[in-house]
């Protein structure tokens, strides 16, 4: 029996959520949070086989939460949820460290199947089309942010804990994922895919 912690502020998609669960995995032992604050008291609580958040949580997004709950709960798999579909969320989810990504959008076997590839300790998304946005390790998404942030390349290294030359790798590679030419022309597009905000 998997514990799954929906975290999701809308009343009726949890109702419709638990409906599904009842319905395709009745195993399933379900439980819910509306925010932040509460989602953490019921980790700490239930201890969940997974959590599924929001992305459009009303205290804190789902991209915030996300890693509070990687420190909270470091086994723990995440699976990040919306209403939007599109490539950059998707690419910004696994680049946070998500297992997977749903969409509201999805049919109810799909998401279910998804969910359990993600019990199962695999990841769980769905693949990209062509022009998508495009996917960034880890290392890539925290290099990226710190540009975002105006911070140069000695200040990257210090706070990565890496070489410079390193930084600058991570760098020429994102700026070859982006297509830019330039600091600002990388930032401009990663805002362009959501990568950023």
């Amino acid at each position: 029996m998997a514990v799954i912690l929906l975290i999701d502020d809308h009343p009726l998609y949890r109702e419709g959520f638990a409906h599904m669960v009842r319905s395709l995995r009745p195993a399933w032992r379900l439980s819910f949070a509306e925010a932040a604050s509460q989602a953490l008291a019921e980790i700490d609580l239930l201890q969940p086989d997974l959590a599924i958040l929001d992305i459009g949580l009303p205290e804190i997004d789902g991209f915030a939460l996300l890693a509070a709950l990687a420190v909270r709960a470091p086994a723990m798999p995440q699976v990040l949820l919306s209403g939007r579909n599109d490539a950059a969320v998707r690419v910004r989810a696994r680049a946070s460290g998500a297992r997977g990504f749903i969409a509201k959008t999805m049919l109810p076997e799909t998401m279910v199947q998804m969910l359990d590839t993600v019990l199962s300790g695999e990841t769980a998304f769905e693949s990209a089309a062509p022009g998508d946005a495009p996917h960034l390790t880890r290392r890539q998404a925290e290099v990226l942010s710190l540009l975002a942030e105006g911070h140069g390349n000695k200040e990257m290294r210090y706070r990565l804990g890496i070489g410079e030359r390193t930084v600058r790798l991570h760098l020429t590679e994102l700026f070859q994922q982006l297509g830019a030419h330039s600091r600002t022309q990388a930032i401009l597009r990663a805002r362009e895919f959501g990568l950023i905000e």
